[in-house]
């Protein structure tokens, strides 16, 4: 016996590792955020006004919104480093996949790792770009790129579980679990994008225990040798 996703497990941890990381550096509090969210970063990604950046940071130039702006700002320079782990993982499992199934359509997963991982890159240059700007200069055409580019990573996100779904079905009950879950994602990321408030923070913690899973799955999976 084997365990073909043994060496991506490895990388997974690190995802993990830097998640951790990341969450002692993004804030944890926010002045205000939107209805139905509880965490900052998550609201950053989802305004859609200057009002509601504004509300988010604070009062302008005080003391609350500059810490704001710094933990914001090193998180989302980070987020560089650990979107490329993340993608690097998802892009790797969804190779072994392919290999392990026979399948070639699991290569589908290889390209939305990819795309993700664009998706991610270009909305933290929104983000980046809307505190740089956030006393002094209109940002609308950044929320306006922020909105597409945080779709095209958290809707990416959804469709690759989406995609290796059926890849878990044909396993153990471990596996089929894990199979079930990564629906949830795609079910969530609809929801959310017709109700904002309500099904946000869901969809973000869906995917969160997919990576778990995922990780969990590369360590323990064994294949004949």
């Amino acid at each position: 016996m084997n365990k073909p996703f043994k060496k991506v497990g490895f990388l997974g941890v690190a995802v993990i590792v830097m998640s951790i990381v990341l969450v002692m550096i993004f804030p944890s509090k926010a002045p205000w955020m939107m209805d139905g969210f509880f965490t900052p970063i998550v609201a950053f990604e989802f305004v859609q006004s200057q009002d509601e950046v504004m509300q988010l940071f604070g009062p302008a130039k005080s003391f609350e919104q500059q810490a704001m702006i710094h933990a914001m700002d090193l998180g989302n320079r980070l987020d560089y480093l650990y979107m490329t782990l993340y993608a690097s993982f998802l892009f790797f499992f969804a190779w072994v996949s392919t290999k392990v199934s026979r399948q070639k359509r699991y290569y589908a997963g290889c390209i939305m790792a990819v795309v993700i991982l664009a998706g991610d890159a270009f909305e933290n240059v929104q983000l980046l770009a809307i505190t740089a700007k956030i006393n002094g200069g209109n940002f609308a055409d950044n929320l306006v790129r922020l909105h597409w580019f945080t779709w095209m990573k958290w809707g990416g996100l959804a469709l690759f579980f989406l995609l290796l779904a059926p890849y878990f079905f044909k396993k153990g009950i471990f596996s089929k679990l894990t199979g079930v879950v990564g629906i949830l994602p795609a079910v969530l990321s609809v929801l959310a994008y017709l109700n904002r408030c309500a099904f946000t923070e869901a969809m973000v913690l869906s995917v969160a225990l997919m990576f778990i899973l995922l990780v969990v799955y590369s360590f323990t999976h064994k294949t004949a040798a």
